[in-house]
């Protein structure tokens, strides 16, 4: 089993799924799961960035919330723990 491990994505999915499919395009492998390590920030929508612990200039609405809408498809397992800059409402809720 292939593991990759990203640090501190700051919501942006769409990034790390496409650095993750051109490694496994370009070293001909496959990876099994992605494990990201804080800072996910999980913000489904605008309500989201109010309880974002960020500083104003960084509050962005990112890729995630594609992921979490349906509108695009995980090509990866992907399991995440929390850091420090997260939309902790939804997490509460989680």
């Amino acid at each position: 089993m292939k593991i990759a491990v990203e640090g501190c994505m700051h919501g942006d999915l769409e990034t790390v799924y496409k650095t993750l499919q051109h490694l496994e395009n370009t070293q001909n492998t496959k990876i099994d799961l992605l494990l990201c390590c804080g800072d996910f920030q999980a913000v489904r929508n605008q309500n989201d960035l109010n309880s974002l612990a960020v500083p104003s200039k960084y509050l962005s609405m990112k890729t995630f919330w594609k992921y979490y809408s349906g509108l695009e498809v995980a090509p990866y397992p992907t399991i995440f723990i929390g850091g420090n800059h997260e939309a902790s409402n939804y997490l509460w809720e989680l």
